[in-house]
């Protein structure tokens, strides 16, 4: 049986690792035509820090005061113990504060298998937070654990472990606008914290001051705005393609039957119908495959020529009436390069593992949580 061994790296490494296993219970937010390394390096260009598994801003804050309390607890209990114990009294001390949007562990309590130290772990390290590398069990068993920490990290009110919530306080924001100036200067990260920004736009590309960013911004916005709308028209081919070969195989006692078939194709339809050839009409690929080249993902030659045919075959209007035999064979190669038996279109029961729409959301590269943080920056 295959499956995902883990290895025993540094956090960066972990933390990627569970990124992909996250994804693997989002139906609709899968990589199933692996463009993952685009996808994060772009969002790492645009909001360092982030992740689509974090929540609240604040979090970056708790994490270290929680790790400082246990580091200098002594009692009979193992440290990673203390650290677990003090994490999930956070869970109660945010209900009490009247906090439900974004509690991590709300459901699973004393269960919690995804700490919000595993959640922020590698964020605070890309935001200087966390000032020294390796994970977090060698910082609790650390001799002297004081350097970890940024030296101006703001003290916790007290009592927070018994009462609190995500409101930060004025001290607390300029302290993380700090982080972001210091750490990740220039980014739109930093660019909207300084700003106070709050714009609760659906996508990064649609933001009302999207002209007043800095140029080198408006550049990743742009290519991150391409790259979505080019690719979402090959993840909806996928789908119908799919859909189509569910339905072959099963005919109308299969879930929609030809319905599921009949949405995909509409809304290959509607995709290409509200695609501006202007957009990709001047696009230098070179220039997205340069930009991914300056963050720690690396974009394999075959993901980039996947790209670029996508992209031809889209310009030749490849995609029309549910696509094109060349259309439609690209997207399969791709998936059997990736997958190989395990590929859906060739493999009966991988297929019957589909739920009917897998990798069907644009992507946003993790807008939505970003527009989270500076949310709660600007509400400080």
């Amino acid at each position: 049986m295959a499956g995902l061994a883990w290895i025993d790296f540094d956090q960066a490494d972990r933390d990627r690792t569970r990124r992909i296993i996250d994804l693997f219970d989002e139906k609709d937010t899968r990589d199933e035509l692996g463009l993952g390394a685009v996808r994060d390096a772009l969002s790492d260009l645009l909001f360092p820090g982030t992740s689509t598994i974090q929540t609240r801003l604040r979090y970056m804050l708790f994490v270290p005061w929680v790790y400082r309390i246990a580091a200098q607890e002594r009692s009979g209990r193992a440290p990673a113990e203390r650290a677990r114990a003090l994490e999930i009294n956070l869970i109660r001390a945010l209900e009490t504060g009247g906090e439900s949007n974004g509690v991590i562990g709300s459901v699973a309590r004393e269960g919690l298998k995804r700490l919000p130290s595993d959640v922020y772990w590698a964020g605070l390290f890309t935001l200087g937070i966390r000032r020294l590398p390796g994970g977090r069990s060698a910082y609790l068993e650390a001799r002297d654990p004081t350097p970890l920490w940024a030296a101006n990290l703001p003290a916790p009110q007290e009592g927070f472990l018994t009462q609190t919530s995500f409101r930060l306080r004025g001290e607390e924001a300029d302290f993380l606008r700090d982080r972001l100036r210091l750490s990740v200067p220039g980014t739109l990260f930093d660019e909207l914290a300084q700003a106070h920004d709050v714009a609760q736009t659906e996508t990064i590309w649609s933001h009302p001051g999207r002209e007043g960013f800095s140029a080198q911004n408006r550049a990743i916005v742009k290519q991150a705005e391409r790259f979505s709308a080019l690719m979402h028209g090959a993840a909806l081919l996928y789908n119908l393609l799919l859909a189509e070969r569910a339905q072959a195989l099963h005919g109308a006692t299969a879930g929609d039957g030809g319905a599921r078939v009949d949405d995909y194709r509409h809304r290959l339809e509607a995709w290409r119908a509200g695609l501006d050839p202007q957009l990709l009409a001047d696009w230098d690929l070179d220039v997205l495959w340069e930009l991914s080249g300056c963050t720690i993902h690396r974009v394999s030659v075959l993901t980039r020529q996947f790209v670029e045919d996508w992209r031809n075959l889209v310009q030749q209007g490849a995609t029309e009436g549910g696509g094109s035999s060349d259309a439609r064979q690209l997207i399969a190669t791709r998936e059997r390069r990736l997958k190989g038996a395990k590929a859906r279109l060739s493999n009966d029961a991988a297929l019957a593992r589909w739920g009917g729409a897998s990798g069907t959301q644009p992507l946003t590269f993790r807008w939505r949580e970003a527009r989270m943080h500076l949310k709660d920056l600007a509400d400080a």
